[in-house]
């Protein structure tokens, strides 16, 4: 039987628990300059843009795969330097999107259908925010 709680948590969109202060990359920028913003901002999530248009997402296990893949290509280099030789358009991965007005149980059930850890939403082509797994498990919790 479903409690009033479950039913207005059901109905609650994403627009309503995510992200808006959003950092972003753009597709030239560097790891170095990702690995900074990660660790000064303790973000985990970047959408990435061209222009104003969303092409993609650099996320805390991108950088750490790319930080190993590069060091493995440049042995001698420090990492801050190896970090420096790699654009984001060569690591950053397909971004999944979804409007404000989708449900965050909808949001979930992508996450966890398409194994990933936040989405990109979206008001018509324009980069509205962001929702992260925490922000869902977070709503989840004040029920």
């Amino acid at each position: 039987m479903d409690s009033p709680t479950s039913a207005m948590t059901q109905d609650k969109t994403v627009a309503e628990v995510m992200t808006t202060d959003l950092v972003t990359l753009k597709l030239n920028d560097t790891l170095r300059l990702a690995d900074d913003l990660m660790n000064l901002a303790k973000l985990r999530h970047f959408p990435v843009l061209d222009d104003a248009k969303v092409v993609g997402l650099v996320n805390q296990a991108d950088l750490l795969l790319a930080s190993m893949r590069s060091l493995a290509r440049h042995p001698r280099d420090t990492l801050r330097h190896a970090l420096g030789t790699v654009s984001v358009r060569d690591v950053m991965r397909p971004a999944t999107t979804v409007s404000a007005e989708t449900t965050i149980q909808i949001a979930a059930r992508l996450m966890v259908e398409k194994g990933i850890d936040s989405l990109l939403v979206l008001d018509g082509d324009k980069l509205a925010g962001l929702v992260s797994r925490t922000d869902l498990l977070r709503e989840l919790a004040r029920r």
